[in-house]
């Protein structure tokens, strides 16, 4: 599991961030929302338009997309945008039995460094287009391209000699996806698709049907070449024989084919096969705009279902919904809010650093401003 994150000179991060997804004193929610080594099962980033929010996420999906992508990763554009300094710095520390401290160190053009410590010994390290590793005997490299990570090549070359802790910790990175709910883009990267319409052809469409059953959305699918409408009032059929879903409300006799269906329902579907991979995977599921098209009720059911079953998988994610600052669904620690600062950058707060009681409106907290990360907008308008 992840348990911190460090940006130096990151996009709007103008100084060294530190990020921690460990669990702090709080006892509630411990059996719900905290795995193993007392790491929690995921954080919420909440802040006004442009603060920084994504580019948290994107800090995540930039160390997948340098492992495990298929395309050249344009390292420019995750460089500071507020000064001159030429590279930037990330730091990620996992947990699996042991601790492992990933670090790089990236140019606008180049891969200048990289570290990796294993139970506090340096078993990798990368300079330039020299690199040493050091797992069972030292080996030093001096043909390194300088676009793709070392610890990449290593992976691919040499499975790190069968190496338990760190063929977990890379199953773990590798199982993981990213959401973008706005777009409705899924990306993946073990090479199993994540699609509805794959997911459902691979899946028996009662696995999306028992988890609808199962949160009471008074709805269901079907999926085929036409719907099932029994009194004919809606009737569609392919003419290629493509499968397509079709929503029935409960109640109803009628089946209505996704084209005709809502937003909130379409972005629901796309969200469900990665939200119930993550769930029956150890892995981290990361979603940017959260709330786009759900009702608030739906979406605090979501994040409830997730900590509940998963195990030791994290969910990171983006919401303008204050509706979810409620200590019966989130703890203060897994909150940070995101505020950008002209002379400092993007400036993280986590929640528990106010030390809100279990009692106390976390909500109404943040909108009063106690956490900061709230827009200051001019709502009075004279002309």
């Amino acid at each position: 599991m992840l348990e911190k994150i460090k940006l130096d000179n990151y996009t709007t991060f103008l100084t060294p961030t530190d990020i921690d997804f460990k669990a702090t004193n709080y006892k509630f929610l411990e059996d719900e929302n905290v795995g193993n080594n007392r790491i929690l099962k995921g954080c919420l980033f909440v802040g006004e338009n442009a603060s920084g929010k994504t580019q948290i996420l994107k800090s995540i999906t930039l160390l997948l997309d340098l492992l495990f992508g298929n395309n050249e990763v344009n390292l420019i554009a995750n460089k500071c945008f507020y000064t001159d300094k030429p590279t930037y710095k990330l730091e990620y520390t996992f947990i699996e039995e042991k601790e492992i401290v990933y670090s790089i160190e990236l140019g606008p053009n180049e891969i200048v460094s990289e570290k990796l410590i294993l139970d506090k010994q340096v078993i990798l390290e990368r300079l330039g287009n020299t690199a040493k590793f050091s797992l069972n005997e030292e080996k030093t490299f001096n043909d390194i391209s300088n676009k793709l990570l070392f610890l990449r090549r290593i992976y691919f070359d040499t499975n790190f000699y069968e190496n338990k802790i760190l063929n977990k910790w890379f199953e773990y990175m590798k199982k993981s996806v990213y959401i973008n709910c706005y777009y409705r883009t899924v990306l993946t990267y073990s090479g199993t698709s994540l699609l509805v319409h794959e997911y459902l052809n691979n899946n028996n469409v009662d696995t999306i049907n028992n988890f609808l059953e199962k949160i009471n959305y008074k709805q269901k699918i079907e999926y085929s070449t036409e719907n099932s409408s029994l009194n004919n009032k809606f009737s569609i059929k392919s003419n290629d024989n493509t499968k397509f879903i079709s929503f029935n409300k409960q109640g109803t006799d009628i089946y209505i084919p996704e084209m005709f269906e809502s937003t909130g329902n379409i972005t629901l579907m796309e969200l469900l096969p990665s939200f119930l991979h993550a769930i029956n995977n150890e892995c981290m599921i990361i979603i940017d705009e959260f709330s786009s098209g759900f009702h608030n009720e739906l979406e605090e059911c979501i994040i409830k279902y997730f900590f509940h079953y998963s195990k030791n998988s994290q969910l990171f994610f983006t919401s303008h919904s204050t509706n979810i600052l409620n200590n019966t669904i989130i703890r203060p620690d897994q909150i940070y809010a995101v505020n950008f600062d002209s002379k400092k950058g993007s400036i993280l707060k986590r929640f528990s650093e106010e030390m809100p009681r279990e009692s106390q409106n976390t909500e109404k907290m943040y909108l009063k401003g106690i956490f900061d990360g709230m827009p200051d907008y001019n709502k009075v308008f004279k002309d």
